[in-house]
């Protein structure tokens, strides 16, 4: 069996991260069906069910907050999960510390490699990239020159542990300084 079977997929917000996984997921649902795929060439893991977690909203009627949310959901996937699984993460844990959602994604990935199933993970933390030789590092990219242009491609490299969110921020005109300048112009201080 090849020794990679999760990709993890960091790099720049708003890069195409979560349309790649959902991607993967639905290739492989696709090619269940028996349906052609878009593509020029594919291989494409035999599964028993693909399980998914995307972040949803809170509701107020399961009393749960967004991290006991998270910990109820990806418990019932590795309860269920097997070996010809496919399991897709979407930034799992963005509701707490950086530390404990490494601490947290760390063992659940541990869990999910002792599995041996297929795991895609999209996710904010660059640590679970290098965390074991069964993970393949994936990364959005943007143009060299001009870090708020996307290039929505997704390659094999290492992570470079920037999301470019400033760039974002600045291109909708959304920084402190921006936001500042635009309250001022539009609403000047009154000098009586």
């Amino acid at each position: 069996m090849n020794q990679e079977q999760m990709l993890v997929i960091t790099g720049a917000n708003q890069g195409g991260k979560t349309t790649f996984a959902r991607t993967i997921g639905q290739l492989h649902y696709f090619a269940s069906l028996g349906l052609p795929i878009p593509g020029r060439e594919a291989k494409l893991h035999l599964f028993d069910a693909i399980f998914t977690h995307f972040e949803r909203e809170e509701h107020l009627a399961t009393l749960r907050g967004k991290l006991q949310d998270d910990l109820v959901r990806i418990h019932a996937i590795l309860k269920a999960a097997t070996r010809d699984s496919i399991v897709i993460i979407n930034e799992i844990f963005a509701s707490t510390t950086f530390r404990d959602a490494l601490s947290l994604s760390r063992r659940i990935a541990g869990q999910l490699m002792a599995l041996g199933l297929r795991c895609v993970w999209v996710t904010f933390i660059d640590e679970l990239a290098s965390m074991s030789e069964k993970a393949v590092s994936m990364v959005s990219t943007v143009e060299p020159g001009n870090p708020a242009q996307r290039t929505y491609k997704i390659v094999r490299q290492t992570p470079d542990g920037l999301a470019y969110a400033v760039s974002i921020a600045e291109k909708y005109r959304l920084t402190y300084g921006l936001i500042k300048e635009r309250i001022h112009h539009e609403h000047p201080p009154v000098i009586p």
